[in-house]
């Protein structure tokens, strides 16, 4: 009866033993399997964040085939329209986010390569110039102009009723540069200057000032029942400027002033730099706009301004790549409507 009982108990035993190890390795398996399915899904949130990221940043082509620079000097946008998804709602002034800030970018600021051209035309303005201010010498440009720079002698005093970028005389961009590297301004003769860079790639080089509420768009103006488009405009402030305005203006009732792709880059000051157009009445739209603040604003806005209650702008998406300083990020200043399809790129 003992040894009976001796072989009971001994195998009693053992199968405790197993059930034991066999909880542990259970427990083990278990513990290994969860701990591969939390890391799955921390590979899969790391993945997705690092697709919408790219796609954030993704480098747009520019009409040549290549791509926007990111290191180098700085390339115009392809005028392709921007595909809004159903998932965006417009963004106005009601529903614009309070005390809204920029997303920090991603990577080195973009910059613009200059086209390349065979001819080059420099003229001098001034009091020792060929012409007395940049609205005349504009007036006079040669056919074919190729790359041109104004070089300023001296500060000028420019007409206050507007004045632009002719679009006939096949000019690729357009620099206005100090002749010396002394600081030079370029005063409004009465309350502002108007400057319509009508699409053509305008920069204003270091040294070199529009001063006193001068406003610069780069766009065209809408004239008596005509709308207008550019397929693309591009501004870059080395130097300083008051208001900066990355689509058109519109001045007519009903009419707009389109722009498709828009990019201006703030290396020097500006007081306000708009994302859109500027509406005194009508409406003003800009497909795709960009705008790199790597030096100072004292206003920054994603979409652009009207004068009157029943002007409109709106901007499709507004890329802003905020590297500078800023005072005040918003949607838009003025009386009228102000719309951003997609604020994706905005905050």
């Amino acid at each position: 009866m003992k040894k009976i009982t001796y072989w009971f108990l001994t195998i009693l035993m053992t199968l405790i033993s197993v059930s034991l190890v066999s909880a542990q390795d259970l427990q083990a398996t278990n513990q290994a399997l969860q701990l591969e399915l939390n890391i799955m899904k921390l590979q899969a949130t790391m993945d997705a964040l690092q697709a919408e990221m790219n796609q954030t940043n993704k480098i747009p082509e520019d009409p040549s085939g290549g791509k926007l620079t990111w290191g180098s000097q700085n390339s115009a946008y392809s005028p392709t329209p921007t595909a809004l998804g159903s998932n965006y709602a417009p963004i106005n002034m009601q529903n614009f986010p309070a005390l809204v800030r920029p997303q920090v970018p991603y990577g080195p600021p973009p910059r613009w390569e200059k086209p390349r051209t065979n001819h080059l035309t420099e003229i001098y303005v001034g009091e020792s110039g060929s012409y007395r201010t940049i609205a005349e010498a504009l007036k006079n440009l040669p056919d074919n102009a190729g790359e041109v720079i104004l070089y300023m002698t001296s500060d000028t005093e420019e007409p206050s009723d507007g004045f632009g970028i002719p679009i006939d005389k096949k000019i690729t961009v357009l620099r206005i540069a100090s002749n010396t590297g002394e600081h030079r301004t370029a005063w409004p003769a009465g309350r502002s200057i108007w400057f319509f860079c009508n699409g053509v790639p305008f920069i204003i080089e270091p040294d070199v000032e529009f001063a006193n509420k001068s406003m610069i768009m780069g766009g065209a103006i809408t004239y008596s029942r005509h709308n207008v488009q550019t397929p693309q405009s591009v501004i870059i402030i080395n130097g300083s400027a008051w208001w900066v305005y990355a689509g058109g203006q519109s001045g007519d009732n009903g009419y707009s002033s389109t722009v498709d792709n828009a990019l201006v880059i703030i290396n020097g000051k500006v007081d306000r730099v708009f994302a859109g157009g500027r509406t005194i009445y009508g409406e003003t739209f800009v497909n795709q706009s960009t705008v790199v603040l790597n030096g100072t604003a004292n206003e920054v806005y994603c979409s652009g301004y009207t004068e009157y209650p029943n002007a409109k702008t709106t901007v499709g998406s507004a890329n802003m790549l905020i590297y500078g300083w800023y005072g005040i990020y918003g949607l838009s200043r003025g009386q009228g409507e102000a719309f951003l399809l997609n604020s994706r790129g905005c905050y």
